[in-house]
């Protein structure tokens, strides 16, 4: 996937509306991961105690329309952009769309900060501990753990 010009780097938050079964979140992944590689998004999506978080990342034109079409999908609500920059370098440049599933303080640090420092010390800790945790298994195990 190239990496040539200004990408725009987007973490996100938001509520799912209903409970969130091992299937209902493979298909979200399967989708995402489909149109993420014809747009040229890469990215991480974790998810807790029916709340996700994602980290995305490409064209900015891509990125923006994806997040018109998650403001607008009805498994969400609360959509909340929580940090957003330029970058020239991708973080998830091995990921279409990755998956994992924290602990509950490592989600909280990012879900509940306030400045933006904060968020984005809690957004480079979340990244580095799913670029950790994703090497040690495939994409959708660890549905219930954590």
């Amino acid at each position: 996937m190239s990496t040539d010009g200004e990408l725009k780097y987007l973490v996100y938050t938001s509520v799912a509306t209903r409970e969130m079964s091992p299937s209902d979140l493979e298909s979200i992944l399967h989708t995402a991961r489909t149109h993420n590689e014809r747009a040229g998004i890469t990215g991480a999506l974790l998810y807790r105690d029916d709340s996700f978080i994602q980290f995305l990342e490409g064209p900015p034109a891509e990125i923006d329309s994806l997040m018109d079409s998650i403001a607008a999908d009805d498994r969400h609500s609360h959509v909340r952009v929580v940090l957003v920059e330029r970058i020239t370098e991708r973080s998830f440049g091995d990921w279409r769309m990755g998956f994992g599933i924290p602990e509950k303080s490592r989600f909280a640090d990012l879900t509940d900060a306030t400045s933006y420092e904060d968020v984005k010390r809690a957004a480079e800790d979340l990244s580095i501990w799913f670029t950790v945790n994703e090497r040690r298994q495939s994409p959708v195990a660890g549905f219930g753990s954590g």
